[in-house]
């Protein structure tokens, strides 16, 4: 069912997940007790008991909303909370770090190719070290198969994935205006990763409340790559399309620029528009697979560079790198900064190997 991380350059654990929504929740949470118990405690610890009280508030609120919204997800959340033993408002606040009205956990490199025989997407994951340990690749699997495939942190709904119809989404978090109520970006990312194809992402997306600055990278099976920035007052902002599109952590389109905070950009993500620059550089040709390997490797401009590794600046480093390609149902998956380790393989049904 998992299988171990023995050290930062392999790959992340698998946990294999099967059954109906509360039961892949359930098994997810008594798996994971002790870890998610803590990671609850660690959270109620970064705030005041008063601090804490308005952000339940917010959730609780944003979870009544979700209940008539999203079903599915609400017994998903519900089971982790049973299987853990907590409450479920604590867990959903876990999960919605947007509720502290609190900056993103760690910034990001991605890139999309189009193609007409599907989508090809990259991105190296970055996060300060804490955040490394509790990352895992969750596979949701039902009566027809692996239905969803998400790199996440436990006890959470995840960070980025791919469904079964071959949707992948990555993110990038900006620095751009944030509320606290609505629904959090990891609800929002599940909510997505149930459409068929990019048209219906984007639709699904102009639907469902924003609480803060993110972009997210979509393709397809078809072939079809979009890029979206979005927050409270700018909506959704999709980008011009193209054969190629390359994005970090500063906003690129004039209404999401508008709202941008430079000067917690230049705090949080100073190493953004270098690591940008150098994607785009080493990212111009890439058709294959091989090629996004290559440009995820890059270390230009190290240790501020796309494949990333801590400086005295950025307290971050590439905690996975992924690659979703998306006509063939398959992820390539490196844990750790991939200029240092290996991409592992894996299609659906499940078959791990090692990549070349």
């Amino acid at each position: 069912m998992c299988q171990a991380n023995s050290n930062t350059h392999t790959n992340l654990p698998v946990v294999i997940l099967s059954g109906t929504a509360f039961q892949r929740g359930v098994q997810h949470g008594r798996k994971f007790a002790d870890r998610i118990a803590a990671a609850i405690a660690k959270m109620k610890s970064r705030c005041s008991p008063a601090n804490f009280r308005v952000a339940r508030g917010y959730a609780l609120r944003s979870w009544t909303e979700l209940q008539g919204v999203a079903p599915a997800l609400v017994e998903e959340i519900s089971g982790i909370a049973q299987g853990a033993k907590c409450d479920t408002i604590d867990l959903y606040c876990h999960i919605g770090f947007e509720f502290f009205d609190a900056p993103p956990p760690g910034g990001c490199s991605g890139m999309a190719i189009a193609s007409p025989t599907g989508a090809l997407l990259g991105q190296n994951w970055d996060a300060p070290p804490q955040m490394h340990e509790d990352l895992a690749l969750f596979l949701h699997l039902d009566d027809a198969g692996v239905a969803l495939a998400m790199v996440g942190s436990i006890g959470t709904l995840g960070w980025v994935g791919q469904n079964r119809c071959g949707l992948a989404l990555l993110t990038n978090d900006l620095m751009l205006d944030n509320t606290t109520t609505g629904f959090p970006s990891q609800v929002v990312r599940r909510l997505v990763l149930d459409q068929r194809d990019v048209l219906a992402a984007l639709d699904k997306l102009r639907q469902l409340p924003i609480m803060g600055g993110r972009c997210y990278l979509l393709g397809d099976s078809q072939g079809n790559i979009a890029a979206v920035e979005l927050s409270p007052a700018a909506g959704v902002c999709v980008a011009p399309p193209g054969p190629r599109i390359f994005h970090t952590n500063n906003a690129l389109l004039k209404p999401t620029r508008a709202v941008q905070n430079e000067n917690q950009l230049q705090v949080a993500y100073p190493s953004s528009r270098s690591r940008l620059a150098a994607l785009e550089d080493v990212g111009k040709g890439a058709i294959t697979v091989a090629d996004l390997m290559a440009a995820l490797r890059d270390r230009t401009g190290a240790p501020d560079s796309v494949s990333k590794t801590i400086s005295n600046r950025e307290q971050t480093s590439t905690a996975f790198s992924v690659i979703f390609d998306c006509s063939q149902h398959a992820l390539f998956l490196c844990g750790g900064p991939p200029s240092d380790g290996n991409y592992q393989f894996l299609h659906w049904p499940v078959e791990l190997t090692e990549a070349a």
